[in-house]
């Protein structure tokens, strides 16, 4: 699967398990490229004075902030890897540039992450906890419309029983399958992901996890979906994400179409809603990483 390159840099191959229904290689696919990536930058680190970076549990990660550019179709394409580190006197920034290489043998950039490691947490997310950006996020009132509760299999456990950022993707992507099968009918286009973001906190994980999810910002062309993971057993959040999603009008278009005043009012009323939502079961095998939306296609 992987094939030595240059300082810095894997190089990979699109397998048949990385595409979703629609045929695009998969949003958790691509975070397991991003992963690696980021692996390998981690093992190779030194800090200051020559000692390695411990990349078996020295150094976790705590936010992840991916941008979804091109989307890729083709079993088989050329997938490369390249991740900076870069060290910050509280962790270690990892830049990583994911791209697909053409029939023409040109790399076309796909996705862009920056990825924080740190200390592995020892507490649970609390409210304003930093995110990608440096900021705090917003604190949202009222109830939340969607809930969903996710069995947590046994490769979603990392080290310590927290979740593994691959398994943050991919229960966060049922997250927002769970959200938008109620609203995605009434909205012309394609929906795809453009931007998300995530935190990820200390979380003894049991056998299931209560997904929460809301639109918290209407934009003129997208709208920002924020979801969280609570570990039912205690009540602590575990995972808190953003995600950007937009619309296209076409098959072949790349540029975000505006909402029409009957789609605004659609969102905006999600973002208000204040009525609950029960937890809905998904059976023990419902999020598989392969199965669910793509890299662009909700």
């Amino acid at each position: 699967m992987t094939a030595p390159g240059d300082r810095g840099q894997d190089q990979l191959i699109v397998r048949y398990s990385d595409l979703d229904v629609a045929g695009h290689v998969n949003n958790v696919a691509w975070l397991r490229f991003v992963h690696v990536g980021v692996s390998r930058a981690v093992a190779s680190w030194r800090a200051p004075g020559g000692s390695a970076g411990n990349g078996s549990g020295g150094v976790a990660w705590r936010w992840a902030d991916i941008r979804y550019r091109r989307a890729v179709q083709a079993v088989g394409t050329p997938i490369t890897v390249r991740a900076i580190p870069v060290e910050r006197p509280e962790g270690l920034l990892v830049t990583c540039e994911v791209g697909a290489a053409g029939p023409d043998g040109r790399t076309t950039e796909c996705v862009t992450a920056d990825v924080f490691l740190g200390p592995p947490a020892t507490t649970a997310l609390e409210r304003g906890t930093p995110h990608a950006s440096g900021t705090e996020q917003p604190a949202l009132t009222g109830r939340w419309p969607w809930s969903l509760v996710v069995p947590v299999r046994a490769r979603d456990r990392a080290g310590g029983g927290s979740l593994s950022p691959v398994a943050a993707a991919d229960l966060l992507q049922e997250a927002r399958h769970d959200a938008l099968s109620t609203w995605r009918n009434n909205i012309r286009g394609r929906l795809v992901v453009a931007r998300t973001t995530f935190c990820l906190g200390q979380a003894a994980v049991g056998k299931e996890i209560l997904l929460h999810s809301r639109c918290s910002r209407v934009g003129r062309a997208a709208v920002e979906l924020t979801s969280r993971g609570v570990d039912p057993a205690g009540g602590a959040v575990v995972i808190r994400s953003t995600t950007r999603i937009a619309r296209l009008l076409t098959h072949a278009g790349q540029e975000a179409a505006p909402w029409s005043d009957a789609e605004r009012a659609l969102l905006q009323d999600m973002g208000m809603s204040t009525s609950p939502g029960g937890p809905a079961a998904v059976p023990p095998n419902g999020h598989d990483p392969s199965g669910g939306c793509g890299q662009l296609d909700i």
